[in-house]
């Protein structure tokens, strides 16, 4: 008896300890397709890290091209909308890139776009939720 509870506090332990160690960061995983995001929504803990996987399946490259809050881009968006930029990732067709940036410190709705030309004309926005 002895022994099965010493062992449930030592793994108790290191699970809480495991879970402590990976609290502070998000995962976003992302696959696009042509002119869509999969999923089109994410909700990530403001200020914190997260990691974004972004696997393009479409025949062109993508971009995940995060505004900054209360901005919005000009049609085509080009280079006059890059100051409008919070942080953005590309794939290359069959591509997979995994990267890391620090979200939003302030709570709210960020509008995700697509920066290929013509790809935002063709409805390739999503939503990412910082709380």
């Amino acid at each position: 008896m002895f022994r099965r509870i010493t062992t449930f506090l030592i793994v108790g332990a290191l699970l809480f300890g495991l879970t402590a160690c990976g609290g502070n960061s998000n995962t976003i995983t992302v696959t696009t397709t042509d002119f869509k995001y999969d999923p089109q929504t994410w909700t990530v803990s403001a200020g914190q890290a997260v990691t974004l996987t972004f696997t393009n399946k479409g025949a062109t490259e993508h971009e995940w091209v995060l505004l900054k809050k209360g901005t919005t881009v000009t049609l085509p968006f080009d280079a006059d909308d890059e100051d409008k930029v919070f942080w953005e990732i590309e794939a290359q067709p069959g591509g997979t890139k995994t990267e890391t940036f620090t979200a939003p410190s302030e709570a709210g709705t960020y509008t995700v776009v697509c920066g290929t030309p013509g790809h935002l004309e063709q409805g390739m926005e999503a939503t990412l939720v910082v709380k």
